[in-house]
């Protein structure tokens, strides 16, 4: 691959990101985008596990934009399955299981039944970061715990939450966490 070719793929990897980041934030334009972007850079490296794992995400969240019942259901359950083999394919990879945990945390229990895989991954999250402290920022370890302990509640395991956030009280003295778990 020449420089001029890693250069263009960074530039598309980095687009592609951004526009996934806006979809996050509620942008459905940015959410098609993402999709499309994505969609490209899978079908020239199928191989690529990271690049699958956000192609899953972003037609989740096309799914959660989409009007038609049947076609949303289609779409996150497309998404999903894209994300699961992803992890299968390569469970070790933070970023993957970053992005699986929190599309099955954000999916309605009720309809998806996916808090059980969120839990999984989080709490995969918590010991790869426990082992070593440099693959993400201690904030986002604290949200981690938090998000963990919420979907301990969501599932009706009360002591579980309520262990997970204790741990997270013992190892941030951040007044938001104290706050959101009361």
């Amino acid at each position: 691959m020449t420089n001029s070719n890693k250069s263009s793929k960074q530039e598309l990897w980095s687009m592609s990101v951004k526009y996934h980041e806006l979809a996050l934030n509620g942008d459905k334009e940015a959410t098609k985008k993402a999709y499309e972007l994505f969609k490209q850079i899978h079908e020239l490296a199928p191989q690529d596990q990271r690049a699958a794992a956000y192609l899953g995400s972003a037609t989740a969240l096309l799914g959660k934009n989409a009007i038609d019942p049947n076609e949303r259901l289609k779409l996150v359950l497309k998404g999903l399955k894209t994300l699961d083999n992803a992890v299968t394919k390569d469970p070790e990879d933070i970023e993957i299981r970053t992005l699986r945990a929190y599309v099955s945390f954000n999916l309605p229990e009720m309809f998806f039944h996916r808090t059980t895989s969120a839990v999984g991954d989080f709490k995969h999250l918590v010991l790869r970061y426990e082992q070593d402290k440099s693959i993400f920022t201690e904030n986002f370890y604290w949200q981690i715990l938090y998000d963990l302990g919420v979907a301990y509640k969501r599932l009706g395991k009360k002591n579980e939450a309520k262990e997970t956030w204790d741990n997270l009280l013992q190892v941030t003295n951040d007044p938001k966490y104290k706050d959101l778990i009361k």
